[in-house]
């Protein structure tokens, strides 16, 4: 037969048997891309994310892999900077995976979600991004909107009413402002009397906010939000400290780091809060496959010699833990759009941070209702409970 006849006939036999072009050879890895912010502003979320992914890829291939193939993770750092995290995601898709990872922040999944589209499925780690329900990007973590409707919720259930906010300018700034305006008009909290008695701003990359501060002091708010992370939040708690300011402070999840909170020991308020994962206080967890889901998480870091995994890590263990069962069921050849499907049908998956259920809770997985206060204590060296469920406290 002619060489290129036989090419032909070989390309249609593979068409009908229902393979892909992105079939791999046996013995080869299965590549899945990930831009992460490994240096930068928010080096601290993407070093955390890439340990999580190291570990995982660890813990699955001493198991045997993926369908008795290893899984590799190529990591590439995109700088906490959009424009350079646009060109390594343009550069991953250039190897037509079914399966890339954006580390965040929002501004950087905005601008890869775009660029991706449906070219592969793209599972952005950070809460601050609302992907379209049925598109191929979904988001890790609980939304900001579930964040901040259990932290007003919760300090509604203290009688905290007058209550000040400090967020960042950025992309996750705006997003928090826009729910805060929104949630504060809601009857749950309107009716109890909450109001924002002071609103400020700054840019992350100021060196002080004394002055804003001073003017929520001087509002006499009784608690206040900083819905910023890593090095902006810190410069939110020098300047606590310089002005006196001696109340509640809400911030944001992705500050649940254990390396930070020993980094913020010298001027740590009295009343550090966060919309948090029950995954890093166990004994809250009542469900038995979370339950077993985060000895997994805590154990393999263990194996690895890693240190104590917190949310951060979570954030990452989780979707590429649902991914490699998604492709365990489904195959290697899966093609984004059948990954796409398994996810958005997944209604019963235990992981680290909840038990997902993307058809109740859209491109997403866990809802408000796996959400809880917590309250770190630097004397313990961790995290406690201090609500239920969805922020309500008592009985």
């Amino acid at each position: 037969m002619h060489p290129r006849r036989l090419i032909a006939t070989l390309a249609a036999a593979l068409l009908l048997a229902g393979l892909s072009p992105r079939a791999i050879a046996a013995g080869d890895p299965y590549e899945i891309y990930a831009v992460l912010p490994t240096t930068g502003n928010a080096a601290f979320l993407g070093n955390q994310e890439a340990e999580a992914l190291r570990v995982f890829e660890d813990d699955i291939n001493r198991a045997g892999g993926i369908k008795g193939r290893p899984l590799h993770v190529i990591v590439s750092d995109d700088q906490t900077n959009p424009q350079i995290a646009v060109q390594l995601m343009s550069q991953a898709l250039q190897k037509h995976p079914a399966i890339v990872l954006d580390g965040g922040p929002a501004v950087t999944c905005r601008a890869t979600g775009a660029l991706v589209g449906n070219a592969a499925l793209n599972y952005c780690l950070t809460p601050s991004i609302h992907p379209v329900p049925g598109s191929y990007q979904f988001s890790a973590l609980y939304s900001s909107d579930a964040i901040l409707a259990v932290s007003l919720r919760y300090l509604r259930a203290r009688g905290l009413k007058k209550i000040a906010v400090i967020n960042g300018t950025d992309a996750s700034g705006q997003d928090a402002d826009q729910i805060l305006q929104t949630l504060i008009k809601l009857p749950e909290f309107q009716n109890a009397g909450m109001s924002f008695v002071a609103y400020e701003h700054y840019g992350l990359t100021d060196i002080s906010v004394d002055a804003q501060l001073s003017r929520i002091k001087a509002a006499d708010a009784q608690a206040f939000i900083a819905f910023t992370t890593g090095s902006a939040i810190a410069t939110v708690l020098r300047g606590m400290q310089n002005v006196g300011l001696d109340i509640p402070l809400v911030t944001s999840p992705g500050n649940m780091s254990y390396t930070q909170m020993e980094s913020y020991k010298a001027y740590m308020p009295k009343e550090l809060l966060f919309a948090g994962s029950p995954a890093l206080v166990p004994q809250q967890l009542t469900d038995p496959g979370v339950r077993a889901a985060v000895t997994r998480f805590t154990a393999a870091f263990k194996a690895a010699g890693g240190g104590r995994p917190d949310l951060l890590a979570a954030v990452a263990w989780d979707p590429i833990g649902l991914l490699a069962e998604v492709l365990e069921k489904r195959g290697l050849a899966a093609t984004p759009e059948q990954l796409r499907a398994d996810v958005a049908g997944t209604k019963d998956w235990a992981g680290a941070l909840g038990r997902y259920n993307f058809i109740a809770t859209p491109q997403r997985g866990v809802s408000e209702n796996w959400v809880i206060m917590e309250r770190w204590d630097p004397d313990k060296d961790a995290w406690f409970a201090i609500s239920k469920p969805g922020g309500t406290i008592g009985k």
